[in-house]
Order: C-alpha cells, then sequence, then structure tokens
C-alpha cells in the first residue's frame, strides 16, 4: 500500500508514530554490514529524490542510515531489523533543516538566474558540504553571478513566505512556472510568494529568511553547461568562519590587513619569482664549475686521449643531473656517465661530446639498466633513465665506464 507522506504536510516534523508493515533483509547493499528493509504505513522519512538527500534518523530505535522510493512505498534500510507493529520514527532534526536550508536556497537562485538572465536550471545536485545547480548556457560573468546573488540574498531578507500545494495539470496555469512538470495529478508547486513558482517534491522552509545567506563559491564550464556551486545558511556561516580564519592567520604572517592580503601574495610570488630565477642563474654558473674541475681533475684514456667521467651523487633529481652531465659534455673528447640516488629512485644520464661519433649512449644505457631495475631512453648522443633499485646505482656506473673503456680500446686497435 502506499506510504503516506507527513513530510509534505509538515517539514518540520520530527517524531512520529506509525505502524511498522514489513522488516526483512535488503536484497542488495554496498554496506560493509547486513541492512534491512522497513517500510511503515506513514513516514516523516525524505527519499533520496530530485537531487536532494534522504533523511537519517532511527525507527522503533534502529537507525536509518538510507531511505529510497521504491513506485508508492518508501523504504527505510536500518542496520538492524525492527518488529512489525506500532513504533515510534525519529527524523535527524539538524539534517533535515539543512537539506530544507539548501534546497529553498536553490529555488530562489534558480529563480534569479532565469528573472535576470533568462537561464534555465536543468540540473541540481545537493552534497555533503556544497550545492549545485547547472544553468544551460556555456558560461555565465563574473558580474551576472554577482547580481544573482545580490538579488537571491535580497529575496531572503524580504523573508517571503514559502508555501506547497498540490494541483492538476488542468487546473493549473502553467504560464507562470519556471519549468513544466511532467506528472498530471498531484502536481507539488513550490512558490516563493511572488518571486518562484516550480513543481518540486523536496523539503522546504517556511518563509526565505530562514534560508539564511545564500553564497556562490565558484563556477566552472561542464560540457557545455555552466555548474554553479554554492552553499545557504549554516553551511554558508561554516565557509565564511574557516575562510575568514584563513585569510586573517594568513594576513598575520605578511603583516598586512586582511583587505590587503591579495596585493601581498602577489608582490610575494613576484619576489619568489625573481629569488627562483637568480638561484637558478647561480645554480647554473656552480653546475658549469663543477663540470669544469671533474673535466680537469679527470686524466685522459690512453691512447685514445678521451676523459670518462663516472660519477654517483645524492639527492640530485633529474632536471638538476641532467644539467651537470650537459656541461661536462660541452667539452671535448668527454663521456659523462652520471647518476644520483633520489629518494626510492636512481637516475641515470649518459652524454658524449660531439666529436666522439662512434660511441651511442642509448645502447650503453639498454646494457646497464637492468642493474638498477629500471628504463629508459634517447639517442647516441644523450640517454636518460631510472630504477627502483638505487643500490644497484654504483654497478650500473662501474659496467657503463667498463664498457665505454672497452669501446675506445677496440677503436684504437688496442683490445
Amino acid at each position: 500500500m502506499p506510504t503516506a507522506r507527513l513530510y509534505h504536510s509538515d517539514p518540520y516534523l520530527r517524531d512520529f508514530q506509525c505502524r511498522v508493515l514489513q522488516s526483512e533483509p535488503a536484497s542488495r547493499t554496498s554496506s560493509p554490514g547486513p541492512l534491512f528493509e522497513v517500510i511503515t504505513d506513514v513516514t516523516a522519512f525524505y527519499p533520496n529524490s530530485g537531487g536532494q538527500p534522504s533523511d537519517r534518523g532511527t525507527v522503533a530505535g534502529v537507525d536509518v542510515v538510507d531511505v529510497i522510493e521504491r513506485e508508492d512505498e518508501i523504504v527505510h534500510l536500518t542496520v538492524a531489523a525492527v518488529p512489525v507493529g506500532p513504533a515510534v520514527g525519529r527524523v535527524d532534526a539538524d539534517r533535515r533543516f539543512d537539506h530544507m536550508q539548501q534546497h529553498t536556497g536553490q529555488h530562489i537562485l534558480s529563480g534569479a538566474f532565469a528573472s535576470l538572465f533568462g537561464l534555465e536550471t536543468v540540473g541540481f545536485h545537493m552534497g555533503e558540504e556544497t550545492v549545485t545547480i547547472d544553468l544551460a548556457a556555456p558560461d555565465i560573468t563574473y558580474d551576472q553571478a554577482a547580481a544573482v546573488e545580490r538579488l537571491a540574498c535580497e529575496v531572503v531578507f524580504q523573508n517571503r513566505p514559502v508555501t506547497a500545494t498540490f494541483w492538476t495539470r488542468e487546473d493549473l496555469d502553467t504560464a507562470h512556472l519556471r519549468k513544466i512538470p511532467a506528472r498530471t495529478e498531484n502536481i507539488r508547486i513550490v512558490e516563493v510568494d511572488e518571486f518562484d513558482l516550480t513543481p518540486c517534491g523536496g523539503t522546504h522552509v517556511r518563509a526565505t529568511g530562514e534560508v539564511g545567506l545564500i553564497k556562490i563559491i565558484r563556477t566552472e564550464r561542464i560540457r557545455g553547461l555552466t555548474r554553479v556551486e554554492f552553499v545557504c545558511g549554516r553551511r554558508a556561516l561554516a565557509d565564511y568562519r574557516w575562510k575568514n580564519d584563513t585569510v586573517h592567520a594568513s594576513a598575520s604572517m605578511l603583516s598586512v590587513h586582511g583587505r590587503e592580503l591579495a596585493e601581498a601574495v602577489s608582490r610575494l610570488q613576484s619576489q619568489v619569482k625573481e629569488a627562483k630565477r637568480e638561484l637558478e642563474a647561480v645554480t647554473s654558473e656552480l653546475r658549469a664549475y663543477q663540470a669544469a674541475e671533474m673535466y680537469r681533475a679527470t686524466p685522459p684514456l690512453e691512447p685514445s686521449g678521451v676523459r670518462v667521467l663516472a660519477r654517483a651523487f645524492e639527492g640530485l633529481d633529474m632536471n638538476e643531473l641532467k644539467s651537470l652531465t650537459h656541461k661536462v659534455a660541452g667539452h671535448s673528447r668527454v663521456v659523462a656517465l652520471f647518476g644520483s640516488t633520489c629518494g626510492p629512485l636512481a637516475h641515470l644520464v649518459f652524454q658524449k661530446s660531439e666529436d666522439l661519433p662512434d660511441l651511442n649512449m642509448f645502447h650503453l644505457l639498454k646494457q646497464v639498466l637492468p642493474s638498477v631495475d629500471g628504463k629508459g631512453g634517447g639517442n647516441p648522443g644523450l640517454a636518460q633513465g631510472g630504477g627502483k633499485n638505487p643500490a644497484g646505482l654504483s654497478l650500473a656506473l662501474e659496467q657503463a665506464s667498463d664498457i665505454v673503456a672497452q669501446a675506445l680500446d677496440s677503436a684504437n686497435g688496442t683490445a
């Protein structure tokens, strides 16, 4: 039999008397524990529907973790079986009122977009922290969002009545509706007095003043639509609180007023960028000096006259290692075989000077990568790679150095 829905006549109802008609194990559930499907003759629990999440609470003292609509019945998903017979239901009033604030705020915000700019709301979702609507527009401007927000808050401040009534399609004047209902009978119309008229089965506050502040947080483009994220009432207060705390804490660290924070951060970013450029310039000079010193300190092999520099470093990332290798390879008749342990990884960069055409760094790297359980790539002049076994880095460099020495000996006929 159809479940009588008490939330339609009194969305503020918390406790109610009911009769449990059915209590059976749920056949399908994603919950880690067993759930039960409880059906009552009447209920104040709102089910998941129309973008609004379901209520929480208890039936006969047993926790209700979800509520769904199955044809004309409301099914309460509980954590344990509930005895058939008389029972008391209790709705989580704080969660319910939060949903009422957000949902009525959505009607006001959607009505403001429609009133000011003719933009239709084609999607609505109420999350745990924020609410979103999707507008049939590829983009909206900052000024449009600000104008809508101002109008929505004015409607709140005016404390306009919010009412819900049932109509048939024949008796309903659809000309003033924000959207046309799909139903033809028992059409529930929610009206924000002289502002918005739309079909909706959700729970709403009695007057717009109860919605509290409506604040748009951000907008983004989604598949040709514009998604507007916002919060109302208690959520808006919580959002303002953490943002206000963050602004004051950040401003205090920079010794500026909160209103000056954006400008101060911009100055700080410029200073950081300039410091980064200076550091890169100094680091480049240092790498050039290190490369020159390592080159001079390494005697050439005889009879090839080629210097082979095999070095292992600690903490150099791949970019730093490549920079040092490149500066060494800028000298004549040299092969740089450099590696670094950086956290749990081993990096390898092999490069030769341009006056050594007979050595292939890519082939060389491929031969030694198994020692570091790695992979890599490159070309005859420059190859790089890495592996997850930094303990094998020394062996890989030793192998590479031996292979290069043998290749040079062979090229000079001294094998």
